[in-house]
């Protein structure tokens, strides 16, 4: 047993609800919830700060080896995250920051330093971790791993919604399209693909709402942890 509870994993598409889920569930639980894209983000934005070709897959991984990460669990549960004693905040979801993401994310070596940062903040268990591979390389002895999924369209139209809610005119066709290169692009590259992991619990949430997927992961983790 973990000093502190289990490790949860949360696996999926883009757009399935994985952050949303975890936070309700890691409430309810006591326990903190990390979205591991944001140490991408946080090795996005220094390749950026710093003017280093994210191509460079050297330069990126010595990099990666230098930041140092620490986590503060809030009253939301939400680990928040600081990197080198700095929040980075809005710094993470800049257009720059996102574009470099993409590009960083491809190279295994920084990929492999990444996990064992993830690793650590983790091990001692009471944590839901949401990414794409947490269940297949970060924590594949994760005592509870989830894989959600829901169809291109259907994550289409909620990204057409949100966007709208904030007053974009979003093309329908246009975000289907990204969301399906993203798909692709996550379940064919060589680091890591996008896949349910060994043992994963699916879940289907194109007619769920994101409270009736909550109270379905809750389930399946008491059920698990009262079978312990």
């Amino acid at each position: 047993m973990r000093k502190n509870g289990l490790v949860i994993s949360i696996d999926g598409t883009a757009g399935t609800g994985k952050s949303t889920v975890g936070k309700l569930v890691a409430r309810q639980l006591g326990y903190g919830f990390l979205s591991t894209g944001e140490l991408y983000r946080a090795l996005a934005y220094k390749v950026y700060e710093q003017h280093l070709p994210p191509e460079d897959g050297a330069q990126v991984l010595a990099l990666s080896k230098r930041l140092q990460f620490t986590f503060v669990r809030q009253e939301d549960a939400v680990l928040k995250m600081y990197v080198d004693g700095e929040y980075l905040g809005a710094k993470l979801h800049l257009e720059e920051t996102g574009n470099v993401a993409s590009r960083v994310s491809t190279h295994q070596e920084a990929r492999a330093v990444l996990t064992e940062k993830m690793r650590a903040a983790g091990q001692d268990g009471g944590i839901i971790m949401e990414g794409r591979d947490i269940g297949t390389v970060v924590f594949p002895d994760a005592e509870v791993k989830f894989y959600l999924s829901a169809s291109a369209e259907e994550r289409a139209k909620r990204r057409v919604k949100q966007l709208e809610e904030t007053g974009e005119c979003p093309d329908y066709q246009t975000i289907l399209a990204l969301i399906k290169e993203r798909d692709y692009r996550d379940s064919h590259r060589a680091a890591s693909p996008l896949k349910p992991a060994e043992g994963a619990i699916i879940i289907d949430t194109s007619s769920l709402t994101l409270e009736q997927v909550a109270q379905k992961v809750l389930a399946e983790i008491r059920r698990v942890d009262e079978n312990k």
